[in-house]
């Protein structure tokens, strides 16, 4: 493995967003609010599949695989924005990739996009 992923493979930038607060709206319904944790984050989109839900209407879930250097501070409870194609991705589950000595190399995010 090598010591850094390869950042001219990092093409793509996105938005990591937090939730900022948490209320409950007049109907009594959870409402949250997101906020940008950190801007022009470089990673790597890839396509991974896409398919269509039914269950309860007609809803395309297209899968996606995000690529990050491993310095990048990312949760599984938050959630990314790409300003380029306006799209927001639910992060699904983030694994960590280190070296035999701990260090973390690279981060990678499986993230869902609902049409």
């Amino acid at each position: 493995m090598s010591a850094k992923y390869p950042t001219r493979l990092l093409i793509n930038k996105v938005h990591i967003q937090r939730v900022s607060s948490t209320d409950v709206d007049s109907r009594g319904l959870q409402s949250t609010a997101w906020s940008n944790a950190y801007e022009n984050v470089i990673c790597r989109l890839v396509f991974n599949t896409e398919v269509e839900n039914r269950s309860g209407r007609n809803t395309i879930l297209q899968s996606y695989t995000a690529y990050f250097e491993g310095t990048v501070d990312i949760k599984a409870s938050d959630r990314l924005y790409e300003p380029a194609t306006e799209k927001y991705f639910e992060i699904d589950s983030v694994q960590i990739s280190a070296n035999r000595l701990g260090r973390v190399l690279l981060k990678t995010a499986n993230l869902l996009y609902r049409e």
